[in-house]
């Protein structure tokens, strides 16, 4: 797979259809879901294996491994996971507009100063739905951001999804779960998984 071509600044959002190649190679498609929100999920021909992370009491999952934590867990494994997936340059797109992202994760973020630099610089940005670049120095303030979208988020239009650009792997973090993956190849399950199974 191809890098995704990167500016000066390392956080910066892309146009969407810079993108689409990737995503048609990891065989990602888009369904809108209610008024606002569209998600991503991977073809069952490019994914050999799904995990789902629920809360306690709530996986009803028919697909894939459902995997049952405590809410705590849950947040915990997210990050972990999204940890372990980032290898140098991932995306985070979101299944509603940037705003409400933003919205969501205003409080938590709060004290993050490389988090706040860039939500000044992002104003213009927040109706769109722009894949968000994360680099290899990005990936404390993109665990940060996932943990307060985890914690303070409320449902599908405040989750996003993350993708790397050099592994077949796919991850809806959804506020409470549950949190989707979908990999491509069983060796990319292997290395990520370990966050999340005992």
């Amino acid at each position: 797979m191809q890098p995704v071509p990167s500016g000066i600044r390392s956080l910066e959002f892309l146009p969407e259809q810079e993108i689409a190649g990737l995503l048609a190679e990891l065989g990602v498609t888009e369904s809108p879901k209610g008024e606002s929100c569209v998600c991503l999920q991977m073809e069952s021909t490019q994914c050999d294996v799904q995990d789902y992370l629920c809360k306690e009491g709530s996986c009803d999952e028919i697909e894939g491994q459902c995997h049952s934590l405590t809410e705590e867990k849950l947040i915990e494994a997210s990050c972990e996971a999204a940890r372990r997936i980032h290898q140098g340059q991932t995306l985070l797109i979101p299944a509603g507009k940037w705003r409400s992202v933003f919205d969501a994760v205003a409080f938590s973020m709060a004290t993050n100063e490389a988090w706040q630099e860039f939500d000044a610089s992002a104003t213009t940005m927040l109706n769109t739905r722009d894949p968000l670049l994360f680099e290899s120095g990005d990936e404390q303030l993109m665990v940060a951001l996932i943990h307060a979208i985890m914690q303070d988020g409320e449902g599908v239009e405040q989750s996003v999804f993350l993708v790397p650009t050099g592994a077949p792997v796919l991850m809806h973090i959804q506020p409470s779960g549950p949190v989707r993956l979908w990999f491509g190849t069983q060796v990319s399950a292997d290395e990520v998984s370990g966050a999340y199974k005992d």
